[in-house]
């Protein structure tokens, strides 16, 4: 990224078709942490087209643009952790169209996360791999990606997908991961983690294992503790004496909101009960996303998509409401106008 008219670029296209829903989801989490310091995607990656998705810890300082970094995380970025692993990935002959690269914590702390960083960081690598159909390959650089896999796994125990994807742990490409006093102890640290990318250069050239489906198997999603993970969740699924809340340094939080709304409407239980009724509630729509003219992505279900986009939940009834009747639907949200458009239903 040190030379500006190939910055410049790579900042001008960074909304790019292929791209766009992962930029996308990073403003939703700028958003939410009230800083741009999670850095954008270039488009010179694969974007929704990736099979192989590389997280190392968190963001160095040169993805920051606002202390003269690019705003990117790339292994175009000017430094030595970036540089090793575009020779790796070039040594085994992966493109940059094949990749997708992510933190475990994808905000820039500059430093190693905190348990509980990485337990935010879940929800966010998880909604990535939502958007890579053609995902095959998860390389984990170093030992907060790997914890954080193993806590996204436990966490969404429910999603079979994550079972399925060819996963190899491997080290960093900072100096650090290679200090030991032992000199055979460094070499085979370097040499495993140049074996790692040789294993995933094979597989990809092999086309093996093949892409999986973003769109979940139904038929294999069961309930945990009686609720339906296929269903949106209702305020009577969330216990109301206690909301759980995290801010943005990683920090769980409990608000105790007392015992109002504990108890679902008599009327609205019983008209479950009726056929028709519950074909309709468990008929939902999937939908199309464009926001200011660009598109995001489909989603499974307009919550899905109020959720992802970090639009305001508790909106979402009355607008579904009217896009059903009209079929597509504008949302004007800050400064940002989000185009809905209904597609075919979908059968829970």
């Amino acid at each position: 990224m040190r030379n500006p008219a190939f910055r410049q670029w790579q900042w001008d296209h960074r909304f790019d078709p292929h791209i766009a829903p992962i930029n996308h989801y990073v403003d939703t989490l700028r958003k939410i942490a009230g800083s741009d310091s999670v850095p954008y995607v270039p488009p010179i990656y694969g974007g929704v087209e990736a099979r192989l998705l590389s997280v190392m810890r968190d963001p160095g300082p040169k993805t920051q643009d606002r202390s003269g970094g690019s705003g990117f995380i790339s292994m175009e970025n000017d430094d030595k952790t970036a540089e090793k692993i575009c020779n790796y990935f070039a040594e085994v002959k992966i493109q940059a169209e094949d990749i997708v690269p992510w933190n475990a914590y994808p905000w820039y702390i500059n430093r190693k996360p905190t348990p509980s960083e990485l337990e935010v960081g879940t929800l966010p690598l998880k909604t990535l791999i939502d958007l890579l159909p053609k995902l095959c390959i998860v390389m984990l650089h170093g030992g907060e990606a790997k914890d954080l896999w193993k806590r996204l796994k436990r966490k969404y125990p429910e999603i079979s997908r994550l079972q399925e994807l060819y996963v190899i742990e491997t080290y960093h490409t900072s100096p650090q991961a290679f200090w030991h006093k032992d000199p055979l102890e460094r070499d085979r640290r370097k040499t495993q983690l140049a074996d790692s990318f040789k294993k995933a250069g094979e597989i990809l050239q092999s086309g093996k294992p093949l892409a999986l489906s973003t769109t979940p198997d139904l038929s294999t999603i069961h309930t945990i503790s009686g609720v339906d993970m296929r269903a949106e969740p209702r305020i009577s699924d969330i216990p109301v004496d206690m909301i759980r809340e995290v801010k943005h340094g990683g920090d769980a939080v409990s608000t105790y909101e007392g015992q109002k709304n504990q108890n679902i409407s008599e009327g609205v239980r019983k008209s479950w009960e009726d056929p028709e009724v519950r074909k309709k509630r468990q008929q939902h729509h999937a939908v199309r996303v464009h926001r200011n003219s660009t598109l995001v992505g489909e989603f499974s279900s307009l919550y899905q998509a109020f959720k992802i986009l970090g639009l305001p939940v508790s909106r979402h009834i009355p607008f579904r409401i009217k896009l059903k009747q009209v079929g597509s639907l504008p949302f004007s949200f800050g400064n940002d106008v989000y185009d809905f458009k209904i597609l075919p239903p979908i059968l829970r």
